[in-house]
């Protein structure tokens, strides 16, 4: 892939090639310098998070951007109603209206106005617009009807009026939608520090019987005290390897470590798909869930890390 070819592609490009190509490098290098199964699995998972993390951060606020953007789609179209009406062409109207506030929409209004006086026609401008901001629905289908409604002859001021008032109940509707949400929401806050307190308890008590059950010499099957101690297979020794490696490294104690890291991945992976899933119910977009993502899962992070260390068993 030549450096032309990368250096002109959209930023979501660049965002899903590069990373996974560091993170590419970076298991390679880990592996050979470090080949313990442990730590090249923890390479591995710290790779996925360089290869998706910079993207998925980028979508968030691109679909912000998009938000705030339909926000005042319908105040833009008004405006150039309202122009249109006063006797101004479409041209004259639009760059009227680049001087008016509109919030998160100012820099495309701008960019259209700067379009205009470079001799570019009010079609080319429109189409521009829609092409820039095509994973906007919204704003696809409101410059679709004002382009039909000006190639059929019909009234283009009518079509807008009409194109406004839809994007405004559109957007109402959603507003009510996020409201109505907000309390499944809270809910699902709830249970996830529910599952969070449920366990710790269980990795206070759970680990030192494992401790117990290993004293007495117990194999694999016959109680699992001794789960990353007997005689494994290939498969059994990478999985324990890596529990074990990731709950050393965040310093987690000394005994039951492959419980430990398999408790706080459980906590990490319900904190992360929790909070996307509120981004679909909320907002129809896992990818506007990141900042629940990173709140659960980083707040249960911390909170396990700190009961781990600091809580010790007989209060629990």
């Amino acid at each position: 892939m030549s450096k032309k070819v990368v250096g002109n592609a959209s930023p979501d490009k660049k965002l899903t090639l590069v990373p996974p190509l560091i993170g590419l490098v970076l298991v390679l290098i880990i592996s050979l310098v470090f080949p313990e199964p442990g730590m090249i699995g923890i390479t591995i998972l710290l790779s996925v998070l360089i290869s998706v993390s910079p993207y998925a951060t980028w979508k968030y606020f691109r679909i912000k951007k998009i938000n705030g953007m339909e926000q005042q789609l319908p105040n833009f179209l008004r405006d150039l109603v309202e122009a249109k009406k006063s006797g101004l062409t479409l041209t004259q109207a639009l760059r009227e209206a680049s001087k008016n506030e509109y919030g998160m929409l100012n820099e495309e209004v701008n960019k259209m106005s700067k379009q205009l006086s470079w001799n570019m026609s009010f079609d080319e401008v429109l189409e521009n617009f829609a092409k820039r901001n095509r994973d906007s629905t919204m704003i696809g289908r409101t410059v679709k009807m004002i382009m039909e409604a000006k190639r059929s002859g019909g009234k283009v001021i009518s079509a807008m009026e009409t194109v406004s008032s839809d994007v405004s109940t559109i957007i109402e509707v959603n507003e009510k939608r996020k409201s109505d949400m907000a309390q499944h929401s809270a809910v699902l806050y709830l249970i996830y520090f529910m599952f969070l307190a449920i366990t710790i308890i269980l990795s206070k008590f759970l680990v030192p019987m494992t401790e117990e059950l290993a004293d007495g010499e117990l194999m694999i099957g016959e109680g699992g005290g001794q789960i990353c101690t007997a005689p494994m297979q290939t498969s059994e020794n990478v999985i324990c390897s890596f529990f074990e490696s990731f709950a050393g490294i965040l310093g987690l104690g000394t005994e039951g470590l492959y419980y430990q890291g398999l408790f706080l991945s459980m906590v990490l992976i319900q904190g992360i798909f929790t909070g996307l899933m509120i981004g679909q119910v909320r907002n129809n977009s896992p990818s506007a869930g990141i900042k629940h993502s990173l709140i659960m899962a980083g707040s249960g992070l911390i909170i396990y890390i700190i009961a781990a260390r600091y809580i010790p068993i007989e209060i629990m």
